[in-house]
Formats: structure tokens, C-alpha cells, sequence
């Protein structure tokens, strides 16, 4: 370790040889020795104190029976310090590196204490998925609702972290901390309703770029993801060749003015997610609900996250939806509320919310069906008068606006069991112009409903899940009658998810037909699909 560390050191005191300039180059060199004779000391402490601890650790291992638990073996002494325990009602764990270097005076390497990775700019995967095996918490699928508070809590867990270590965290400069998902599928699809598929694609890859300060009470997240659409379909570029198309775009960028150390009450601003449903899920295939109603746009949202294991949150948000009601120049026309509460008692954890939107065609299901060439949605229609819905056609023109209401909860018993369940519905019908079912004005609903059990196999944590979804008057948006799942999740190795769906698709009865904007929309066939899934993500 001196060895490599010399030429690293020699290096810094030629980059800082101007500040000497007045001295005389023995003098230079003399004050070089000096500074790596005390380096190599303090190395030297480092090390013994890392050998005490990894002796006391062993010793104090050899002293208790041996337990299995979801963590992963630390593989050197600087992961045997126990992680410190997220704050009460949150489930991020961060591991806790042995801060020994000096916290005052000269800091001989280019490190900045304040943050996780000692630099100012770390990576890891800090959104979505925890740093060390988990079971429940790894296997669940990161939905991007409500990130900003995901995001307000890690920051919060960081900031305690740090605090116990007696580590200051001054709001005099700010951190970079990347993370990202790189996600690649293989699927065979048979059955009724269309020809046998097969396909090996990367169906995601993501790179998450979090800001936190120069105050503690400012931060801001920009996500960058990949569009793995064929071009033609989605009117990005021409060619139908997908890998040609792969754009790199900008998914989500939001700024969030908060500090849940100092007060529950938070707010946001940018493209986000909003807070209509939470679409929590162990699945591979996205579920019914999230495919007809989850939203994103650009939008104000204002919030409350109450703090502990029993907690009331709430939130409401406005924007501009892409539809409208009339001719005249569009304006702020969209918003909803979001209302939960969460507790625990012992071994029992529960949170169940509900919510409501001024109107659920601005979905991104409803936006885009990948229907094409029948009806593509109200944002994404191909016509005689082009892609995109493009001169007079009006595509997101309604009669009138269609609100939507939200149930949810979610019930786990250790780290063993849980069940999600999720309702949505629109509470009025669609005018039939604008999107019908059977010759009438269309009203979605869908639900979805899983149970999941976790469990150790082989020191690495499985969880296995049975699903049910169903919809209803949502043919026209290219969704199944009914739906059931199978899945095995597992993590072979650190930050990794591996998982295997086995999926079976009900579609609508024969006589069932739909439109949208008054373009024919996708008819019944009775009949049913039966698709095998097969995936593997790595978070960084």
C-alpha cells in the first residue's frame, strides 16, 4: 500500500509547489519527507486499528451462534463495522466505512468526509434499491412515485449516519452521487391472440445524477434513460432498425426544497412522476394499474411525510396536462391529491393511501398505447393527418375532462410476507368520441394484487410471488381482461436482481370493440397468451 500510495503523494507535492515558491528547493524536499514520513505513520495506525477490529470482530462472532441473514459477507475489514439502522418507518441501510483519517488539519488525500464515498462525487445504487442484500427490499421494483421523498429520506439516513460518526456536514458545497440500472430481458410469448414472439432486448438502462446542496434544504435529481422503441413505432426517426434509434433522453429532472431533520413539509418542481398511485410491485411485467394510470408531466407539487413508524403523508400537485377541453390556448388544467398513512406494530407493517386526479386521460398508458396502427393514444395517434396527432385532428382535444380515484395498501409481516393490493378507476365515463367500449362511452378500471414470500436459499435472498390483475372497458387501451403471474426474484451477487416470470394473459370476449378519437381501436378475440420472461439487473 506505501508503495502505491508514493507516487500519488510525490504528485501532490508537485502540484503544490507554487505555494512554496519563496523557499529553496532543499527546503521543499525537506518538507516532503516530512509530510510522507507522517503519512506513512499515520498508514501504519490505519492499519493496526483495522487489524483490532477485525480481531474483535472475529472474536466477538466466535462468541454467538451462527445466524442466516440477508446481508452480505463482508468480503475486508473495512465492511465488518455494523451498518447504523435507517431512522424509524424508513428501510434504506447504508454501510458505515470506518471513518480514521484525520478529520482536522492537513488532509493529505483528495477526500471530503461529509459524503458516503469520502469524495465529492460517489456512486452506488442509492435510488431504489438498498447497498447490501436485503430479501424484501431488494426484490421490490423501484416505481418512481414519490422519489422525492425517497430521496429527502436517504438524504436524512446520511445525514444521521454521519452526525453518530461525530462528522460534521457543513452546507458550504455540494455532492454528486450517480447511481443507474442496466436491465436486459429474454421472452418467448405464445398463444391466441397474435403471432408466437420471442425477443432478447435491453429493456432499460438508466444513469441517476443526485445534487444534495449547497444547502441542506436544496437538492435536485436528472435521470437519463434509453428509448429501446423501433423508431418508426414511436415517430422518433424513420428507420425501423431499433438499435439505430436508442436515444438517450432525459427521463425525469426535478428540483426538491426540503430537509425532513428539520421539518416534515417538503416541495417539488420539475418532470416527475406524480403521486397518483404508487404501482409497488415484485413483478417483471409492469402491472395493469401503472400501465393505464401512472403520470408523468411537468408539475408544482407541494408535501407533507410525516416522520416515524406511524405516520400520516399527504401531497398535491398541479401542471398543465397534454389534453384539453376547448380550442383556446392551453393552460394549468390538471392536479390531484394524495393522501396515506403507514404504522407498524411489532413484526406488522402496513400503509394504505388513496388519491385522486382532475383527469386521467394525461396517463402515459392513455398518452401512448403502442397500438399503432389503430388507435396510439391521445398523444400518439397515426392518421391522415400524421404522426404525433399533427394539424386540426385534435387528438387531445376531450368533451370533457374524466377524473380518477386511487386505492391502495400494502401489509407485511417481518421480512417474510407481503401483500400489495391497488385499485383504479375513472369516476366518469369517457365521451364516446373520445374513447369507447362497446359502442359506448369507455370507464377504466384495473387492479392488481400480489403476495410474496421471502425467504433464504443457498445465503441469498428469494422471493416468490403470485399475481393477479384484471381491467375493465380498457381494451381500447391494448390491455388484457385479466391477468396472472409467477415469479421467482433472487440476487445471485451484490446489487444484481435475477428473475423469472411466467405470465398468462386473458383478453377481451369476441364481441367487444373500441375506439379512441374516434380511430378503431383494438377488437376481442376471447382468446389467451402465455409468455415467458426471463431478466437480470445490475444497479451501480
Amino acid at each position: 500500500m506505501k508503495q502505491q500510495l508514493k507516487p500519488f503523494i510525490i504528485s501532490l507535492g508537485l502540484i503544490s509547489s507554487p505555494i512554496f515558491a519563496e523557499t529553496t528547493d532543499n527546503q521543499q524536499l525537506e518538507k516532503l519527507e516530512k509530510q510522507m514520513a507522517q503519512m506513512q505513520q499515520e498508514m501504519k495506525v490505519l492499519k493496526a486499528q483495522l487489524r483490532e477490529k477485525s480481531r474483535a470482530s472475529v472474536s466477538h462472532k466466535a462468541q454467538q451462534a451462527p445466524a442466516v441473514t440477508h446481508q452480505a459477507t463482508p468480503q475486508s475489514p473495512m465492511q465488518e463495522l455494523p451498518p447504523i439502522p435507517a431512522a424509524a418507518g424508513e428501510n434504506t441501510v447504508i454501510n458505515a466505512p470506518p471513518y480514521t483519517l484525520p478529520k482536522n488539519g492537513i488532509r493529505y488525500l483528495p477526500v471530503d468526509l461529509d459524503t458516503p464515498g469520502q469524495s465529492f462525487v460517489s456512486t452506488g445504487p442509492y435510488l431504489g434499491v438498498p447497498i447490501e442484500y436485503s430479501g424484501s427490499n431488494l426484490v421490490i421494483n423501484n416505481p418512481n412515485i414519490n422519489e422525492d421523498v425517497s430521496l429527502l429520506k436517504l438524504r436524512k439516513n446520511i445525514n444521521t449516519r454521519l452526525t453518530e460518526l461525530g462528522i460534521s456536514h457543513p452546507e458550504d458545497h455540494a455532492h454528486l452521487l450517480l447511481s443507474g440500472l442496466i436491465e436486459g430481458q429474454a421472452s418467448v410469448k405464445s398463444g391466441g391472440t397474435g403471432a408466437d414472439t420471442s425477443d432478447i432486448d435491453l429493456t432499460s438502462a438508466k444513469l441517476d445524477a443526485y445534487i444534495l446542496g449547497p444547502s441542506s434544504w436544496t437538492s435536485a435529481l436528472m435521470t437519463f434513460a434509453y428509448d429501446n422503441n423501433t423508431g418508426a413505432t414511436t415517430g422518433v426517426i424513420t428507420t425501423q432498425h431499433r438499435v439505430a434509434n436508442s436515444r438517450v433522453f432525459i427521463d425525469k429532472a426535478f428540483i426538491t426544497i426540503g430537509d425532513f431533520t428539520k421539518s416534515p413539509f417538503y416541495g417539488s418542481i420539475g418532470q416527475m412522476y406524480l403521486p397518483f398511485g404508487t404501482y409497488s410491485t415484485n413483478l417483471v411485467t409492469s402491472p395493469l394499474t401503472k400501465t393505464l394510470a401512472r403520470v408523468k408531466d411537468r408539475a408544482l407539487l407541494l408535501g407533507y411525510q410525516g416522520q416515524g413508524p406511524d405516520a400520516f403523508y399527504t401531497s398535491a400537485y398541479l401542471f398543465k396536462g397534454d389534453s384539453y377541453m376547448s380550442s383556446t390556448i392551453k393552460k394549468i388544467n390538471n392536479g390531484g391529491i394524495n393522501v396515506g398513512y403507514r404504522f407498524k406494530r411489532e413484526q406488522y407493517n402496513s400503509d394504505f393511501g388513496a388519491g385522486v386526479i382532475g383527469n386521467i386521460a394525461d396517463s402515459v398508458g392513455m398518452q401512448d398505447t403502442n397500438n399503432q396502427p389503430l388507435f396510439g393514444g391521445f398523444g400518439n395517434t397515426f392518421n391522415s393527418c400524421g404522426p404525433l396527432g399533427a394539424g386540426s385532428c385534435g387528438n387531445e382535444k376531450l368533451v370533457h375532462r374524466v377524473p380518477a380515484y386511487d386505492l391502495r395498501g400494502l401489509f407485511a409481516i417481518g421480512k417474510s410476507w407481503n401483500f400489495i393490493a391497488e385499485y383504479i378507476r375513472s369516476s366518469t365515463h369517457f365521451n364516446i368520441n373520445n374513447l369507447s367500449y362497446n359502442s359506448h362511452g369507455a370507464q377504466p378500471q384495473a387492479l392488481n394484487t400480489e403476495l410474496a414470500y421471502t425467504f433464504t436459499a443457498f445465503n441469498r435472498p428469494m422471493t416468490l410471488v403470485g399475481g393477479y390483475g384484471m381491467t375493465k372497458e380498457a381494451l381500447a387501451i391494448g390491455l388484457p381482461a385479466r391477468r396472472y403471474s409467477l415469479v421467482a426474484n433472487t440476487s445471485i451477487w451484490r446489487d444484481t436482481l435475477q428473475s423469472l416470470e411466467l405470465r398468462h394473459d386473458i383478453d377481451y370476449g369476441k364481441t367487444v370493440t373500441s375506439t379512441g378519437q374516434g380511430i378503431l381501436g383494438p377488437t376481442g378475440t376471447g382468446r389467451s397468451d402465455n409468455v415467458v420472461t426471463v431478466q437480470f439487473d445490475i444497479y451501480f
